[in-house]
């Protein structure tokens, strides 16, 4: 486990968090790495080419899911359904969805040839291998999460992220990067992922498969509106990608992409502390869990506040002398995403509160309205201003989908939303205890490490 205080307590949140940070922290470095290899190795237009079936490949997972992932925090959570019953449940979707996952791919690219124009069946084929394997990771990540193993699937990305790293490297190195065989590394992550996640399966002795017509029967009930949701929601993060593409083009995605990738890491300290709480959320009351929720959206807006800062400051000079010259105008899209990422995290920490209300319909509709906002915004701004219009486009909805889920918490906790969104003095004085706490507890952790390594 990730701590030996009681589970939920504030020391384990504390340190979980600071775990979570630490992993996530080392896995966004090796990721940034990776991007600057694949900038440097294939330019803006080349790491476009890269980009469109990564995230065709990610489109078929979210689709593949059939919202069982989040069913999972209700039927632990409220249900108290057992962990093995839910593993093996996993186990037998990953197997059937992600086994159409390919074929599936395959249809899109003939359906939408706009989309994939100059993007070869070969390739399509090649990252669609990684689709069953992502789809049992995030479905087990998640379930060991809710079990208290919070920080396993980070372990588990960073040990193939740098495999990953050390293959893009060498190939670099020896002139051979190219967009396949960056693919191909691709799909090698996501099977050394999967790899270290079943280990942990193994380990506390969760099933892998298994026909449970029940638990099936209960789950298909619930899932369907939530599965439209999520999927949605997906689609928020993610379409504007294949609309900048069709728009303006593969070398704009490129810019786009880089763009989206720099400002995801505003997220690295709010989406830690949210992942920390979620098991007190699951197992607590809806009112204090929403209650919770809005305490930590407070923390989070201060957090995400100062990431930004950060890259507004010091974006173009980093994005000059790192990735070079030529990605100089993903400065703009970067700015212009700032702000959105900044209501993701404050929105994100809402989820777990959300799912145990059992209102899929209100998920649903709360994602389909910030949907719609996010492409007609996107249908007029990318024409006229290009990524920059995509990144004000998304920073718009996502804002309006934070307040909706933000004013769900505030009715679920019987709280004003105004007053209880601004942040205040014992926010500060939480986040700078529980920064020493969290110090003090990654410093003892390396040197435990240190010490057993030099034994």
């Amino acid at each position: 486990m990730v701590s030996s205080a009681r589970p939920g307590s504030e020391r384990s949140v504390i340190a979980a968090s600071a775990e979570t940070l630490l992993l996530r922290t080392l896995l966004a470095l090796v990721g940034f790495g990776a991007s600057v290899l694949l900038s440097r190795g294939l330019g803006p237009q080349g790491r476009g080419e890269y980009y469109l079936p990564v995230i065709a490949a990610a489109t078929m997972v979210a689709l593949g899911k059939l919202g069982f992932d989040q069913m999972n925090v209700y039927l632990f959570g409220s249900r108290g359904i057992a962990a093995d019953r839910l593993s093996g449940q996993n186990g037998l979707v990953a197997l059937v969805m992600g086994g159409l996952g390919p074929l599936t791919l395959l249809l899109a690219a003939a359906g939408l040839p706009g989309v994939f124009a100059g993007t070869s069946l070969s390739l399509l084929m090649l990252v669609g291998l990684s689709i069953p394997f992502t789809l049992h990771t995030q479905f087990s990540a998640g379930l060991l999460t809710l079990t208290g193993e919070v920080t396993w699937q980070f372990r588990a990305a960073l040990l193939a992220g740098v495999v990953q790293l050390g293959g893009l490297a060498a190939l670099w190195a020896l002139g051979w990067l190219a967009v396949g065989s960056a693919l191909a590394l691709h799909v090698l992550n996501a099977l050394l992922t999967w790899l270290v996640i079943v280990w942990a399966l193994g380990q506390q002795e969760q099933s892998w498969v298994r026909w449970d017509p029940q638990l099936l029967r209960e789950t298909v009930r619930h899932s369907a509106l939530l599965h439209l949701g999520f999927v949605l929601f997906f689609l928020h993060l993610r379409l504007d990608m294949f609309m900048v593409k069709v728009m303006v083009g593969p070398t704009a995605l490129g810019l786009y992409s880089l763009a989206v990738i720099l400002a995801e890491t505003v997220l690295l300290p709010t989406d830690s502390l949210t992942i920390a709480v979620l098991p007190r959320q699951v197992g607590n009351t809806l009112p204090e869990a929403a209650t919770l929720a809005l305490r930590v959206a407070r923390a989070n807006v201060l957090l995400a506040l100062g990431v930004a800062v950060i890259w507004t400051a010091v974006g173009m000079g980093a994005i000059r002398i790192v990735f070079g010259a030529a990605f100089a105008d993903a400065y703009g899209p970067l700015v212009g995403l700032l702000p959105g990422m900044v209501f993701l995290g404050m929105q994100r920490v809402c989820g777990g509160p959300a799912l145990r209300a059992g209102k899929p319909g209100r998920i649903t509709g709360i994602y389909a309205l910030s949907l719609l906002c996010n492409i007609a915004l996107n249908l007029v701004w990318i024409p006229r201003w290009g990524p920059l219009g995509a990144s004000l486009a998304s920073s718009v909805s996502y804002g309006a989908g934070a307040v909706m889920f933000l004013a769900w918490m505030a009715r679920l906790a019987g709280a004003p939303l105004f007053a209880s969104l601004v942040p205040r003095r014992s926010d500060w004085q939480v986040l700078w205890r529980a920064a020493l706490q969290g110090t003090q507890f990654v410093q003892h952790t390396l040197a435990t490490k240190a010490g057993a390594v030099g034994r």
